[in-house]
């Protein structure tokens, strides 16, 4: 089948649910004494981090999620996903947060929803959230608001904080995202006194990739929380950017090395990138290889776009490695 022809029968069946539900919701309730009486507001307006005015259920059931950030969001916030893109670990959803999602159904890829998968899931969605490492497809947007209302929670350089507040506007949940943030400012207190013996270290965070290693950027969500703990980066790892540098050739690994190391890999081929270059002599001649002080952590949680669990993993992480 074409790729026009799926989403010429995605929107056909789109319009059809769009029907339905419009038929539905005109339809007003009969009252006990058999008349008619005027349906109560089940919608509201929201603005969303676009700027773009979208009417979103008061109480949505049936929610998608294309990005993790989101998914991470939604389940911090106590909302489980109908729906979810697949990461880029392999055919589910991440895997620090499938065991929380054992029914989500897959609809597509993080950057490429399949909107006839979207228009055909059982109970049919209410709500989409849309949130994106890269600028909004306007083509995705119409034709997923075609299924549902579709929010846009977050921009290319929202934060991890304010990508949940976004969901947390379209889930009309704001109050628990305030409690979310609190705990995580908490934890951050916590993790700053564990590893207070440790606390001048310097550290360099990582992702090996196949085409070789790419170090996070100054604002990037890890790195974001290693400032807050008050740790220090190697300036070279300063450069500026919500995600990872570009590839870091192997004749300057030095680019890498700080007291300590988190290293994380997406995927196999990642895995398998890295353990072809620790036969490096570059490689080896780092401190923190010599110092065998390199510390092996989940690619997705750290190098992602993550939310509220994801920060927690880095914590907890962060914690164990060099607590006094």
């Amino acid at each position: 089948m074409s790729r026009f022809t799926q989403r010429m029968g995605a929107l056909l069946a789109a319009a059809t649910v769009a029907a339905a539900l419009g038929a539905c919701s005109s339809e007003a309730e009969p009252t006990a004494s058999g008349e008619s009486a005027a349906p109560a507001s089940t919608t509201r307006e929201i603005t969303d981090a676009s700027g773009a005015k979208v009417t979103v259920p008061s109480a949505p059931k049936n929610i998608v999620a294309l990005a993790e950030t989101d998914l991470d969001a939604a389940l911090a916030l106590g909302v489980t996903p109908i729906g979810a893109s697949k990461s880029r670990q392999g055919d589910s959803v991440a895997g620090y947060l499938a065991p929380q999602l054992p029914n989500v159904k897959l609809v597509g890829e993080i950057v490429e929803p399949n909107i006839e998968a979207i228009a055909t899931l059982d109970p049919k969605p209410d709500l989409i959230l849309y949130g994106h490492f890269l600028d909004p497809d306007p083509a995705q947007i119409k034709d997923l608001n075609a299924i549902a209302p579709t929010v846009i929670t977050s921009m290319v350089d929202s934060t991890w904080k304010d990508s949940l507040k976004g969901v947390a506007n379209a889930l009309n949940l704001e109050a628990k995202a305030t409690e979310v943030l609190a705990a995580y400012d908490k934890k951050v207190t916590d993790t700053k006194a564990a590893i207070a013996a440790n606390g001048a270290a310097k550290v360099s965070l990582v992702r090996w990739n196949p085409q070789g290693p790419s170090y996070l950027q100054k604002q990037h969500f890890s790195s974001t929380i290693v400032e807050e703990l008050g740790l220090k980066r190697p300036d070279a790892q300063l450069t500026e950017g919500t995600g990872p540098s570009d590839p870091v050739s192997l004749e300057k690994l030095d680019v890498l090395d700080a007291d300590y190391i988190f290293l994380g890999t997406l995927n196999n081929d990642g895995a398998a990138a890295l353990e072809q270059a620790k036969a490096n002599a570059s490689w080896n001649q780092l401190g923190a290889v010599k110092a065998n002080k390199v510390v092996a952590v989940d690619g997705v949680p750290w190098t992602s776009r993550g939310g509220p669990i994801a920060a927690g993993i880095v914590l907890d992480d962060i914690t164990k490695t060099l607590k006094g």
